[in-house]
């Protein structure tokens, strides 16, 4: 299970890294392929909480922000860490230098606005 949880980190960290490049570069054709194998692993990680848990404790680590940004995401989803995670996202956001992904960091809180704050 180690393994396999590795692998889903580092494939996570590969298509967040992509995805994140080609929406600055607006190579929207780049960016959506990554985009739908990151929903993929998402999908995976939603079935299985432990392993998302897991993932979502490494990944909010990285120095990466689109990395960050997908992280978080879920992490609102499933109410793991919701507090340190809009924390992480309104720090993006208030990242101007980050462009269009600051954008994205606020979009993701927009979209859980009024959620639980646990």
């Amino acid at each position: 299970m180690q393994k396999d949880t590795s692998k889903l980190i580092d494939e996570f960290i590969k298509n967040a890294v992509v995805q994140g490049e080609a929406t600055l570069e607006g190579n929207y054709k780049k960016g959506n392929n990554a985009a739908n194998k990151l929903i993929k692993i998402i999908d995976n990680m939603k079935r299985d909480i432990n392993l998302a848990e897991k993932m979502i404790d490494k990944l909010i680590e990285s120095n990466e922000p689109n990395v960050k940004i997908w992280a978080c995401s879920v992490a609102l989803d499933i109410d793991y860490k919701f507090k340190e995670a809009e924390q992480i996202l309104e720090h993006i956001t208030n990242s101007p230098e980050l462009g269009i992904l600051s954008l994205s960091a606020e979009m993701v809180l927009e979209n859980h606005k009024g959620e639980k704050t646990t």
